[in-house]
């Protein structure tokens, strides 16, 4: 009953750190915030104010005044706004000052629901007028002087020609979005090709039906796409900056000349069959619980606490490179830097300035200003960027040509307004990391949680200090090489000897100091040790395997304050000393039961207290390796993450492996039997969490319950 007990606090303790986890973010409350990639938000001083809206034409000439489903705007170099006013098939022209100075229609043939427009340097246009299936280029004056309808080339032949939106690159190719990919055609209206498909990664599944299904199987197999494209524009980098739907490489995308994309990214895209867990976590509920665990594009919950996945309606960018997006379905707006890190984000869904409704379009001009178009509003809303947001954009600039001294100064500057605003932390380390101020720079990052920026100083640091001691850093090396083999040859000793006193002395119970040493000896020799358990089970010291519980605790505890920053999986701060015992004893605990009641029904012959011993023993390697690893990971940092990753990933090997020669040796099974007893009692863990957790649930109700009891009785009573 104690060890259910024992159980039951810990699973419960779990589950309350996992809500409280999972906890979503607050309303968004109308100011500017950052959230770093996770689910917190970080509110900071606004960043941009409403400059000016525009609802109409101005009625010009008596015209019609209001606009109608307008779809979206361009400004061009001397910062004049074009709109497509979709809805009455034409493009409106504002100048600088927001006065409406033109009115175009096309020529012959009527626009007809045009959605997208580009500008040229010398004031040409060009408009999507997507259900016509063509692409419209106008002077500046509003002349037709040519149109461009789907080329002919075997790839493209077939397919219907929508265009939607387009940009204008340098060498006069038009880039036109076209669902998974970008067409691009040359001034003559040759199809020069498809451009910017993203990967689709290797699917072992598509693999085998080609090589084994027939032809008949093969015509119902769904043919795999990659994501669709949303929107793009032309960065006077000659970059094409894209959004799309494509979830694994990010939303944002900066494409080079050869379609590649260069700009931040979540991950690499690789075989389906390497992380299958996260797989299965993309399809499920649970990633709203694992989410904020890496970067996002966007943000991982809306304001109502929603998990979401973003949809980039568009994108603008800079002449620094700043990118600019608007999500369509929050009416956020969100803005990173040249390096893919978030600026800034406000905004939101509304009826109010500074909201929209469904906002389809953005663009900025020449002096920072934003122009943001929502469809169901019907207005263009111009917002002004602080001088706290201009700081920020003339910090990541300054940094990007060179100027590091200046970008610092700029960054602290930025600190005086708002001291936690943490790109201005990791602003400032890499300029001391350019200065070749690597120490600096790492403190600067450990200060904000950047493991990429410390892994990048400590390198350099780890090689100015290796050059400079070089001498004594070997001779150092070699000692400690020295007495780890000593230790390690004590530690064998020491364990045999435990074993062997033990086995032997058939006159007395296990002793504290034997059964540590037995437990250990169990490492290099699992068969022999368990074959030990098994016949001398009478004479096992029961506090043993608590002892040695809490010291893995330890060593986990140990490892968490000692383990190298940019290896540590959690930060100090945020450790929870309870959740930690959970999650390092809650499968070697609740084995303990599963594992008697699979055997008991099964002619297994293993008792409570062998099966006890033998669950502490499967932590004897988490110890052995975790020990030795915290101080270790002090010379390493994230560039070695994978190496360091082995190691951790061998001490949950030897726990399985450890409790697979168990449940063999202890009941005398065969491998196949001992398989199918692993997962039984794999599913019988599972029960038990799900029976501890529907009465945690239960009890909570009931609490809830009783305390509303109480204070309706006191309300009507006393």
């Amino acid at each position: 009953m104690k060890l259910r007990k024992r159980i039951s606090i810990l699973l419960l303790a779990a589950l309350t750190v996992m809500l409280s986890a999972a906890t979503p973010v607050s309303a968004y409350d109308g100011t500017s915030y950052v959230t770093n990639g996770t689910s917190e938000r970080q509110y900071v001083p606004d960043s941009y104010v409403i400059a000016d809206i525009i609802n109409n034409i101005g009625d010009p000439e008596n015209r019609q005044n209001a606009f109608k489903k307008p779809l979206d705007l361009f400004i061009d170099k001397d910062d004049n706004l074009y709109i497509v006013d979709s809805g009455n098939s034409r493009v409106v022209k504002y100048n600088a000052d927001h006065e409406c100075i033109a009115i175009f229609k096309c020529p012959g043939k009527a626009f007809k629901n045009p959605q997208g427009i580009f500008v040229g340097d010398d004031g040409d246009m060009y408009v999507a007028d997507t259900d016509n299936n063509r692409i419209v280029h106008l002077d500046a004056e509003g002349n037709l002087i040519e149109e461009f309808t789907n080329p002919e080339s075997d790839l493209s032949t077939g397919d219907v020609f929508t265009p939607s939106k387009l940009v204008i690159s340098e060498t006069g190719y038009i880039y036109v979005v076209r669902g998974e990919n970008i067409m691009a055609i040359d001034g003559n209206g040759t199809f020069r090709g498809y451009y910017g498909q993203t990967n689709i990664g290797y699917n072992l599944a598509e693999v085998l039906t080609r090589m084994f299904a027939s032809d008949e199987q093969k015509l119902f197999v769904k043919k795999r796409l990659a994501s669709s494209y949303v929107n793009l524009t032309y960065g006077d980098d000659g970059m094409i900056y894209a959004t799309s739907m494509e979830r694994e490489e990010g939303e944002i995308k900066k494409l080079n000349a050869i379609g590649n994309n260069i700009y931040r990214k979540y991950k690499t895209v690789g075989n389906t069959l390497q992380n299958p867990i996260k797989a299965w976590i993309d399809n499920n509920i649970l990633k709203a619980v694992v989410a904020g665990q890496s970067f996002k594009f966007g943000e991982y919950f809306d304001d109502n606490g929603m998990y979401m996945e973003p949809l980039f309606a568009d994108i603008c960018v800079d002449k620094n490179g700043i990118v600019t997006v608007i999500e369509q379905h929050t009416g956020k707006v969100y803005q990173y830097d040249q390096d893919g890190r978030m600026l800034v984000a406000f905004g939101g869904m509304g009826e109010k300035k500074g909201t929209f409704t469904r906002p389809v379009a953005i663009d900025v001009d020449s002096k920072g200003n934003l122009y943001i178009l929502d469809q169901i509003n019907a207005n263009v809303q111009i917002f002004e960027p602080t001088d706290f947001i201009k700081c920020i954009h003339e910090a990541t600039s300054t940094y990007n040509n060179g100027d590091y001294q200046k970008s610092y100064d700029l960054w602290r500057q930025v600190l005086t307004v708002d001291e936690n605003y943490d790109l201005a932390h990791i602003g400032i380390a890499n300029t001391y990391y350019k200065q070749g101020e690597y120490t600096k720079a790492m403190d600067e990052a450990k200060i904000v949680g950047d493991r990429d920026v410390y892994t990048l100083a400590f390198d350099k640091y780890k090689y100015v200090v290796l050059r400079a001691h070089f001498l004594p850093i070997i001779l150092l090396a070699l000692a400690i090489i020295v007495v780890t083999l000593v230790l390690i040859r004590l530690f064998l000793k020491a364990s045999n000897k435990g074993y062997w006193e033990f086995i032997s002395d058939k006159s007395s119970k296990m002793s504290i100091r034997r059964g540590i040493a037995y437990s250990f000896y169990a490492l290099f020799h699992p068969f022999d040790a368990m074959e030990g358990l098994k016949w001398n089970r009478d004479r096992i010291n029961r506090l043993v395997p608590f002892i040695i519980f809490a010291l893995a605790y330890v060593v986990r505890m140990a490892y968490l304050y000692v383990v190298h920053f940019p290896l540590a999986s959690i930060e100090i701060e945020d450790v929870n000393p309870w959740f930690e015992l959970v999650k390092l004893l809650i499968v070697p605990i609740s084995w303990i039961p599963a594992s008697f009641m699979a055997t008991s029904i099964s002619g297994g012959e293993s008792k409570i207290r062998e099966i006890t011993f033998a669950s502490a023993i499967s932590l004897t390697p988490f110890i052995v390796i975790n020990l030795p690893l915290m101080f270790l990971s002090n010379i390493m940092s994230k560039s070695q993450k994978s190496w360091y990753g082995v190691f951790t990933a061998l001490a949950y090997f030897g726990l399985f492996l450890v409790l697979f020669i168990a449940m063999m040796v202890l009941n005398n099974y065969t491998f196949g039997k001992t398989c199918a007893m692993m997962f039984m009692s794999a599913f019988l863990m599972l029960v038990l969490w799900l029976v501890l957790l529907l009465c945690y649930v239960l009890t909570g109700r009931m609490i809830q319950f009783v305390i509303s009891i109480i204070n309706e009785f006191r309300l009507n009573f006393l």
